[in-house]
């Protein structure tokens, strides 16, 4: 019986050994976001290192997922909330034709030239890039380009927005 505590423990270490590999451990602080380039649905190609100085909002987003549609005029209002501080908004579309996010956002009247598409296998690589699995996934990118949220675009508050501008 005493033997069976130290196999729990040494289980229970193993575990978390295991965990802190698949899990990245220890919290090492802010990732510096990967460097992408797109072209936006206006046709002009756009680096994520142009925005070095400002404060980005990295969205990833589709015309056709229910949760990024509801979501994207909450995004769109904080970002414009910010726009004279320097918050940038930057969204990356996984539609599968560019013409259907054209047409969706001009139909609501949104702007295209801060959607990002390039072509379906071009979004998809910089989806993988930031590790994204589902959508909508946002990111919120400081002024130095380190990661500073990474979730539900309805989860970031107007206070984790002002703390880095």
């Amino acid at each position: 019986m005493k033997d069976s505590g130290i196999w729990i423990v040494l289980s229970l270490i193993g575990l978390a050994a295991a965990a802190a590999v698949l899990f990245g451990g220890v919290d090492s602080g802010p990732k510096l976001a990967p460097d992408f380039t797109l072209r936006s649905l206006d046709g002009v190609e756009v680096s994520l290192v142009e925005y070095r100085g400002s404060v980005v909002i990295l969205d990833f987003w589709a015309t056709w997922c229910k949760p990024c549609t509801k979501s994207f005029p909450e995004l769109h209002a904080l970002q414009e909330a910010y726009a004279d501080r320097g918050a940038v908004l930057l969204v990356v579309s996984l539609d599968k034709t560019e013409q259907r996010a054209v047409d969706h956002l001009l139909e609501q009247g949104y702007r295209t030239d801060n959607v990002l598409w390039g072509s379906l296998e071009a979004s998809r690589a910089v989806k993988a890039l930031y590790g994204v699995g589902g959508i909508p996934r946002t990111f919120l990118i400081d002024r130095d380009g380190y990661i500073r949220y990474s979730g539900h675009p309805t989860r970031m508050t107007s206070e984790e927005l002002e703390a880095w501008l």
